[in-house]
């Protein structure tokens, strides 16, 4: 019993920063410039991923669907 609370004050500290909306790893950084920079993916909607792939999978599991097209024009850039 008593390794059990060792094992438990040994924690280190939290990391503070911002949660992936998937995989609910911490991303280190706290503005939006800071996620932009380590790779973090914004979901207007759904808040920011760690990665493309935490993205693409949110999506594919709640089926996001991408903004219809605009009328009267495509939403490529020519």
């Amino acid at each position: 019993m008593l390794r059990f609370f060792k094992r438990r004050a040994a924690r280190p500290e939290e990391i503070e920063g911002t949660t992936c909306q998937w995989c609910r790893s911490v991303i280190t950084a706290s503005t939006s410039e800071e996620l932009f920079l380590a790779g973090a993916v914004l979901d207007p909607l759904a808040g920011w991923f760690c990665s493309s792939g935490c993205a693409k999978q949110y999506s594919i599991r709640f089926r996001v669907q991408p903004a219809r097209t605009p009328p009267g024009g495509s939403r490529s850039a020519h």
